[in-house]
Parts: structure tokens; C-alpha cells; sequence
């Protein structure tokens, strides 16, 4: 019985093969590579059950999070720190678009074990709702995503996809205590590097805790100036380009850890701009070059970790693989 089975499959499997062009004598030069033909039969699948796939995938999503998307929307709106939320899903899509070239292919059948990704997210709604924690609310989308992609492509395709899902934990706020510690730190960072900055350029200037002194003129670093905005828009910017070059690891590492420095930099510019318009200016133009400075901040901090970026990728090539003479083959 066994071996029936057997003949029966191999008898099959020729006969997907004749089909597709493969076992006639006139088509010989296609029978070079079989394996390669059996694995595109098997990670094929119809575009247009792909896309009802796909649009069933987004109904269901907006359903479960529609709420919670209304939420973060409202967040991203009133609250300049995460005013960058609008991005991240067409940034999500253009990471997907840039590594189209690399994709293993779909998986033939469903696969179940998604289902405990899925379970996870369902576990992060359960606990968010019962703690009053929101951002767990909009972290469950990840997990959710991961395991429905697992479920419909396969593990290979979710190893594929992994960069632009961890992206879309950007769409949620950062914990509150997480916010509050992070804009304290960079607070105090950034009033010392302001107050050394002032004095290397000759002006009189004094650090008390969040406060400069220039002369008469005090200046209050307030947490919305902390620089907070611009770190979390540079994290999100260091990850998007980290994912989209062909490099080593390393280089991904540098632009990720170039983030936070480079953020504190160009908040420390602004700080020193303000307070020079303050000192030299009136107060109602100092006030309308302050409004004009937190928008070109944002620019500059990007525009310092392209900088960096552009620099690493100069400082060194990727070494060239030369194969030895006996793996070259004739063309």
C-alpha cells in the first residue's frame, strides 16, 4: 500500500511538471533545475485569492481596532511628540515595497501556529483594558499582525515582513513613567550642554537645574523642550533606514545608536538659538523665531543622521567575494 501511495504521488507530481512546460523532450533546457519549478509550484498562489485574503485581513482588522486607532489619531493630532504617528503605516508599506526582492515566497497551506500570536495580542487588550494601560492596547497590534501574516504566508514570509511589523509599534505613545523619565534626563542634558555652548560663544551664561541665566534674561527649559519630539522622531527615522540598507549589521547598529545623540545635538542648537534671539531680540520676535525653530529642528536632527549614516557607509566598502578559479563557471 505504501509503495502505491508513493507511485501515486510521484505519478502526480509529473504530471504538475507537464504542465508547466517541464518533461517534454522540446522543452530539455527547463529540466536543468526541477527542484527550483516544485518549489514555485508550491509558494504559488492566486493574486486574486491573495487579495481577498488581503482584504478580508483588513476588515476584520479594522473592527477589532477601530476604537484604538480613533485613540492614537487623537494623540497624534493634540500631542507634537508623536505627530509623526501619521507615517508610520505608508513607511511601514515603503519598507515592504523596498525588500520586495527578497521574498521567500507563500506558503501553500494555512499555518495555525499564527494563532498564538494572535492569542497574545488578544491577552495585551484583556490586561490593558483591566489596568488602564493603553499603550498595551496599541503594542497588541503587532503581535496581532505577526500572526495573521504567519497564519496566511507562512514562517518565512514573517521573517521577511518583520522589520515593517516591529515598525508599527511607533503608532502607540510611549508609557507615561517612560515619558516623564525620558523627558527629565533629556532635560538636564540639554540645559548643561545649552549653558557650555552660550559661554564657548561669549555670553554669560548659567545653568541652574532647568533654568539659564544670560545676564537679566531667564530662560526656562521646559519638558516640551526637552527634545523628547525629536528623539522619538529620529528613533523612528534611525529604524526606517537601518531597515532599508544592504549593509553589514554594524551599520544598521551605528544608525540606530547615532539616534539619541544626534537628537540631543539639534535640540541643543535650538535651545542656544532661543536663547540668542531672547538675548539680542525683542520679545515678539524671539517668540515667532522660537515657533519657526521647532519645526526646523526636526529637519536638521534628520538631516545630522543622514550625516552619520552617509559618512559610515564612506568610511569603509564591503569587502568583494572573489571565488576562486575552480567555482567560476564558463557563461
Amino acid at each position: 500500500m505504501r509503495k502505491r501511495r508513493l507511485l501515486k504521488k510521484e505519478g502526480a507530481r509529473r504530471l504538475r511538471l507537464e504542465s508547466h512546460g517541464f518533461g517534454n523532450p522540446a522543452s530539455s533546457s527547463r529540466l536543468e533545475e526541477p527542484t527550483e519549478a516544485i518549489a514555485e509550484l508550491n509558494y504559488t498562489v492566486p493574486k486574486k485569492q491573495l487579495a481577498y485574503a488581503i482584504g478580508f485581513v483588513v476588515v476584520v482588522f479594522l473592527l477589532c481596532y477601530w476604537k484604538t486607532l480613533v485613540s492614537m489619531e487623537i494623540q497624534w493630532r493634540t500631542e507634537p511628540d508623536y505627530s509623526h504617528g501619521y507615517l508610520i503605516i505608508p513607511l511601514s508599506v515603503v519598507l515592504l515595497y523596498s525588500r520586495r526582492d527578497s521574498f521567500p515566497g507563500y506558503r501553500a497551506k494555512i499555518c495555525w501556529t499564527g494563532l498564538i500570536l494572535v492569542c497574545i495580542a488578544g491577552a495585551l487588550r484583556i490586561i490593558s483594558s483591566l489596568s488602564y494601560m493603553d499603550f498595551l492596547d496599541g503594542w497588541s497590534i503587532v503581535p496581532w499582525v505577526a500572526g495573521i501574516v504567519w497564519m496566511l504566508v507562512g514562517g518565512k514570509a514573517l521573517r521577511w515582513a518583520l522589520p515593517a511589523i516591529l515598525f508599527l509599534f511607533l503608532l502607540s505613545p510611549l508609557p507615561y513613567r517612560v515619558e516623564t523619565f525620558l523627558s527629565w534626563k533629556l532635560q538636564s542634558v540639554v540645559t548643561l550642554l545649552s549653558a557650555e555652548v552660550l559661554r564657548i560663544m561669549g555670553l554669560p551664561a548659567i545653568a541652574e537645574g532647568n533654568t539659564i541665566w544670560i545676564g537679566n534674561v531667564q530662560m526656562l527649559i521646559e519638558e516640551a523642550c526637552s527634545g523628547l519630539r525629536i528623539f522619538v522622531s529620529m528613533g523612528a527615522f534611525a529604524f526606517f533606514w537601518a531597515s532599508i540598507i544592504q549593509r553589514a549589521w554594524i551599520d544598521r547598529i551605528v544608525v540606530l545608536a547615532a539616534a539619541l545623540p544626534m537628537a540631543i545635538v539639534a535640540n541643543t542648537i535650538r535651545v542656544v538659538a532661543t536663547c540668542c534671539s531672547f538675548y539680542y531680540f525683542d520679545q515678539q520676535t524671539a517668540t515667532t523665531l522660537h515657533d519657526w525653530e521647532g519645526v526646523l529642528m526636526v529637519f536638521l536632527a534628520a538631516g545630522l543622521l543622514w550625516c552619520v549614516m552617509f559618512y559610515w557607509q564612506k568610511l569603509y566598502y564591503p569587502e568583494d567575494i572573489v571565488l576562486p578559479r575552480s567555482k567560476l563557471r564558463p557563461v
